[in-house]
């Protein structure tokens, strides 16, 4: 069956996630990983060259999910985990939800990470039509039929095997396939690489034989994996006649992982080989590696090919970029903090964003105001560095001393938004943990009890 553009013109979304992916390990940015369909796909489209997230994976979801920062609704520290019993509130609209009420028909595929304690939390009660994937995130990258595993197609547990990327990509590639074209489709595929690095099938990890370490291999591997994976939904799109009237969005849910404490003090991560190029640490932190990523964003005749956005965005400005684009209603009763940046990406236009707010939690913060940037560190030793941004990207030299004023002002801007904090529910849950209210342990495939 052929697909064709809807007929009101709107655009199908595929938006595509990857998981703790460094800045440099793409070849449009000058890496040294294989990436010819992201490649391809850039030069197709725009690069975002200063797309802020959230410094962990569940906090940028959540983000794009709901185009308010995490803090207002209490997911501004670290993730959701196995063992966590909360998840994205259920009176946060989604962009799945808005989209749906659009006319949209609704898939998410892959790695989901907004709560899996509870029904409420699932994808399929957010509004997505159809689910495939893991809840928590707690899967191997190659699955085996005989090893349990948080995997599910919609609300019910699976047992597959298979190597994750390679399974998520084939199961895009079938919802393309199904898709009904009297309808825009929404398409949400969010990878688990190259976050989970080791596993790669045999035929990537031989591409990168001069590479002298396993961890480097094997990262190099998941990423070329997760392209060929792209590539895969590209040619689906292609093959139904769907293409030219996608919007294509990819980026990373936070920098790529390198050594380094998380600020709580629970141990050290692991280095999977990321290169975060020129900027400063990675995954978890508040410098630009850890909140600065990948992004591109694609659709033909719309976007200038080989075009470049140099002016900052964050990630929940996606939400209301996309249900602008889309004919949804950007009414609701929460306040937006993301916005229609749709003219300075399509058209080169100045935008409407001064400032944004990185994060804020009870012990750090940051924000950025035009080419300043603060970051408090609130546990001991306490630390306060500014930072221009426009001339000074990797973050080396602290101007907080030679700019007090400057200082001042951005710390009136965060401590705003600090008074605006919802209590965080990752420090609550544990707390919950710790004095013997629940268990630390989950276990899989969980219901309501």
């Amino acid at each position: 069956m052929v697909g064709t553009a809807c007929a009101d013109g709107r655009p199908n979304i595929v938006y595509i996630l990857a998981d703790d992916l460094g800045w440099k390990d793409v070849g449009f940015h000058g890496g040294a990983v294989r990436t010819p369909n992201l490649d391809r796909l850039a030069a197709s489209g725009a690069v975002l060259n200063a797309l802020y997230v959230q410094p962990f994976s569940t906090q940028t979801r959540a983000a794009l999910m709901t185009g308010r920062y995490p803090m207002r609704y209490g997911l501004q520290t670290m993730s959701i985990m196995p063992s966590s019993r909360f998840g994205l509130p259920p009176e946060e609209r989604t962009l799945a939800q808005a989209l749906k009420q659009a006319g949209y028909s609704t898939a998410f595929i892959g790695k989901w990470q907004l709560g899996h304690a509870q029904p409420e939390f699932w994808p399929t009660h957010r509004g997505f039509d159809y689910f495939y994937g893991t809840l928590s995130g707690q899967v191997d990258p190659a699955l085996k039929k005989a090893s349990a595993a948080d995997w599910r197609r919609n609300e019910q547990p699976l047992r597959e095997d298979g190597y994750v990327t390679t399974l998520l990509a084939k199961d895009a590639v079938r919802v393309i396939d199904r898709h009904d074209g009297a309808r825009p489709l929404l398409l949400m595929v969010s990878f688990t690489a190259p976050a989970a690095a080791h596993g790669s099938p045999k035929e990537f990890v031989e591409q990168y034989r001069e590479l002298p370490e396993a961890a480097q291999r094997n990262y190099a591997a998941a990423v070329s994996a997760l392209d060929h994976a792209v590539g895969e939904v590209l040619t689906a799109l292609e093959r139904r006649q769907m293409l030219d009237n996608t919007l294509i969005v990819f980026h990373s849910d936070n920098g790529g992982t390198l050594p380094t404490k998380y600020p709580t003090g629970d141990g050290d991560v692991r280095d999977f080989g990321a290169d975060n190029g020129i900027y400063r640490e990675g995954k978890g932190s508040l410098y630009e590696g850890g909140v600065r990523v990948v992004a591109l964003i694609s659709w033909a005749g719309k976007i200038k090919p080989g075009s470049t956005v140099v002016q900052f965005l964050h990630v929940s400005d996606m939400y209301a970029t996309v249900l602008k684009l889309a004919g949804a209603s950007l009414e609701q009763p929460k306040k937006l903090d993301g916005m229609d940046m749709w003219p300075v990406i399509s058209e080169g236009q100045l935008s409407p964003r001064k400032q944004l707010l990185i994060n804020v939690e009870d012990f750090r913060g940051a924000v950025r105001v035009g080419e300043w940037k603060l970051i408090v560190q609130a546990t001991l030793p306490g630390k306060i560095e500014l930072f221009n941004i426009a001339n000074d990207p990797e973050e080396a030299e602290n101007l907080a001393a030679k700019y007090p004023e400057r200082v001042k002002e951005l710390m009136a801007v965060l401590n705003d938004y600090a008074y605006d904090m919802m209590p965080s529910k990752y420090l609550e849950d544990l707390i919950a943990a710790e004095a013997g209210k629940r268990p630390l342990v989950w276990r899989h495939n969980p219901v309501a009890r």
